[in-house]
């Protein structure tokens, strides 16, 4: 009897660690793209150590490459997905009725919400997209387009968001107004942490007036 509670208890510990494992080592993600005379995008992500890789690339007047590793073991992807041919009638009927379907159970959700809900909901999104921003991120861009306006709203948008633009090594747009150019180059490199996700979810789920809106959402 001893000897069985032994074995359990260390399968039980096994499992907690490696279910540790899984949530606290990050997984590391970066973005690499240019655009001179052609473009490409280079996406990969990374989780365990580089045991599991994601990678997408995609050049100009190429196929997008879509794969994925363990162990170093290369698994390609792609879409096999068989395009059904529908009517258009049935089609628009069919839209019309998702989008009442979708209407009616918003508005049976929004009577739910609260403002201290609401309040919850937009600070949970905030800490999500905190964690998840690039640590490293560098941006080089020349641009303009066909109307010179387009590219003095989008100017505008970049000092915007990034105020002090003028003065970040990180990041480098030259707009120009008097003709259409796109170039420049993209890196981004950062990390997500399965934890921290948990972490913050579980915040928003204990607070307060967040599980009593929840369960009268599921009890509707």
């Amino acid at each position: 009897m001893g000897l069985v509670l032994f074995i359990l208890i260390s399968f039980f510990l096994i499992l907690l660690i490696l279910f540790a494992m899984l949530i606290l080592i990050p997984i590391v993600y970066s973005v690499e793209a240019a655009k001179e005379e052609r473009y490409f995008l280079d996406l990969k992500i990374s989780w365990l150590g580089n045991i599991i890789n994601v990678q997408v690339n995609k050049e100009e007047h190429k196929k997008m490459d879509f794969f994925i590793s363990i162990f170093g073991l290369h698994i390609p992807l792609h879409d096999r997905q068989k395009v059904q041919k529908r009517s258009k009638k049935g089609e628009v009927k069919k839209q019309e009725r998702k989008r009442k379907k979708t209407k009616q159970e918003l508005n049976k959700y929004f009577s739910f919400f609260q403002r201290s809900f609401l309040d919850q909901s937009f600070l949970l999104l905030k800490k999500v997209f905190r964690h998840i921003l690039p640590n490293k991120f560098y941006l080089h861009l020349i641009y303009g387009f066909e109307d010179p306006a387009d590219t003095g709203m989008l100017t505008g948008l970049f000092y915007l968001l990034f105020p002090n633009i003028s003065n970040r090594d990180m990041m480098r747009i030259h707009p120009i107004f008097d003709e259409e150019h796109i170039q420049g180059e993209l890196s981004i490199k950062g990390r997500i942490i399965i934890a921290v996700l948990i972490y913050y979810f579980l915040q928003f789920y204990f607070a307060q007036g967040v599980r009593q809106i929840i369960k009268k959402i599921r009890n509707k």
